[in-house]
């Protein structure tokens, strides 16, 4: 006979499974567990002043997104929500500890990054979508996107050895050289996403290509050491643990959580090792308080930066969307001939840190920001409404598409970066860091495929004629 303990763990157990089952079932389930989440979450955020509530508030609109979609990896509300409460919560956390001092706004910031989750959430919707890729032999696109991945690498290459020859030992140092050397790093972004392509080509073959992984992650990793960006090594860890998950072998939930703990504690560690190659003094990794690292490391400037803006709003105006059109601009417009064109990153750091900025240097900005600038609370909803729309349209699309699939995976982690940017970031690097390459990609497949027809049928002719 069991314990009163056992009995109710095992009530507690079918109960949570129940629920988990009735959502995953029940798309009008769902619907109402997330909004009773959103309504429960905004009442702790937006009516009480102890910062533990907001941070609870926070904490409980995260975890009720993940349990509505069943904790679904490939569905947004599992790979974003996580990343936004980190970028949110942490600023919060940290003065509740009395670790961090409050430079003011600190509630307003927290109520408008709950309203950004909120919108954002409703935007997506909790419905989930099974991955279902049709298989396809793709020859031409293969070979297309071996010989792009090697174009990326004699690139990133010429890159890394500008870096290593002139010794620039640091981002600040790489941003304000004048070669144009400096500025070749998007080829990385292009290997990603090339890499991305190969990697579900394996995968739908039932082939694990261990030989691409490993030298993907040990060029990447080399290619941090010497420029400083972990975003490189994040990359392609994402990249092969989304795809193995979604395309080869499904990954248990405890063996995810695993994983992103063991990733995200690797932000601040990757953080000591940065440019070790070329640093003058002695690397040391730090391993002592590593959630509190953490939380003052990459997740700390979304926050912070929202606070000064907030701080100085009242002499700032509303931009009433003007904003947007720096983003299409910085987009789209060659950058030779159009280098100062303002964005809202840029205004932020001219306006308020002028100083890093001289030395070659920024401190982000914020989307949540962003939409502040324009409209007020307004903006902010209004913002995340237009991401979430985007988020959905590429999970829908990725579901039954392998082309859109790619983008959608290699997507997420620029979807997270914005966070701390703005839109101008994500338009510009979505169209010209992931589009661009993808059409040329299958601009040279239909090339080659067409050359490879050509000479079969003249071949063709030339036995008939004989």
């Amino acid at each position: 006979m069991g314990t009163p303990t056992d009995t109710g763990w095992h009530r507690l157990s079918a109960a949570s499974g129940t629920f988990r089952d009735l959502t995953a079932s029940d798309p009008a389930l769902r619907w109402c567990v997330m909004l009773l989440g959103i309504a429960s979450s905004g009442v702790l955020v937006a009516s009480t002043s102890e910062l533990s509530a907001w941070v609870i508030g926070l904490a409980l609109l995260t975890g009720v997104s993940m349990v509505v979609v069943k904790f679904d990896l490939l569905h947004p509300f599992t790979w974003y929500s996580p990343f936004f409460f980190l970028y949110s919560a942490s600023v919060p956390i940290l003065v509740w500890l009395e670790l961090k001092k409050d430079i003011g706004d600190l509630h307003e910031t927290v109520f408008l990054e709950w309203l950004a989750l909120a919108v954002f959430l409703l935007a997506v919707g909790p419905t989930t979508r099974t991955i279902a890729l049709p298989s396809q032999k793709v020859p031409c696109l293969r070979v297309m996107a071996w010989i792009l991945l090697l174009s990326s690498m004699a690139v990133s290459a010429a890159y890394l050895g500008h870096i290593w020859l002139n010794n620039l030992a640091s981002k600040y140092e790489i941003a304000l050289s004048p070669s144009v050397l400096a500025r070749l790093d998007p080829a990385f972004s292009v290997y990603a996403l090339v890499y991305t392509v190969l990697l579900a080509l394996a995968f739908q073959q039932r082939v694990f290509p261990w030989g691409l992984i490993v030298f993907s992650l040990g060029w990447n990793t080399v290619a941090f050491l010497l420029s400083g960006e972990r975003d490189l090594v994040f990359r392609i860890l994402w990249v092969t643990v989304f795809l193995v998950h979604g395309l080869y072998r499904p990954i248990s939930r405890w063996m995810l959580a695993g994983i992103a703990v063991s990733v995200i504690m690797l932000v601040p560690i990757l953080g000591d090792l940065k440019n070790a190659f070329l640093r003058e003094s002695e690397t040391a990794i730090m391993v002592n308080s590593m959630a509190l690292r953490v939380l003052n490391d990459e997740f700390l400037t979304g926050s912070e930066n929202l606070q000064y803006y907030l701080r100085n709003a009242a002499f700032e105006p509303f931009y009433f969307g003007e904003t947007l059109l720096w983003d299409f601009n910085r987009a789209f417009l060659p950058g030779v001939l159009f280098p100062e064109g303002p964005d809202p990153q840029k205004y932020f750091n001219m306006t308020f840190f002028p100083e890093v900025v001289e030395q070659g240097g920024g401190r982000g900005f914020t989307l949540v920001g962003e939409g502040y600038m324009n409209f007020g609370a307004w903006g902010v909803a209004l913002w995340f409404l237009l991401l979430g729309v985007f988020v959905r349209y590429l999970y829908g699309k990725g579901a039954n598409n392998l082309t859109w699939f790619v983008i959608y995976v290699v997507s997420m982690p620029l979807i997270i970066y914005v966070i701390r940017a703005d839109f101008s970031n994500l338009i510009a690097q979505f169209s010209k860091h992931i589009l661009a390459p993808m059409l040329l990609l299958h601009m040279g497949q239909e090339m080659l495929r067409g050359a490879l027809a050509h000479r079969r049928t003249v071949a063709a002719a030339t036995l008939k004629g004989g």
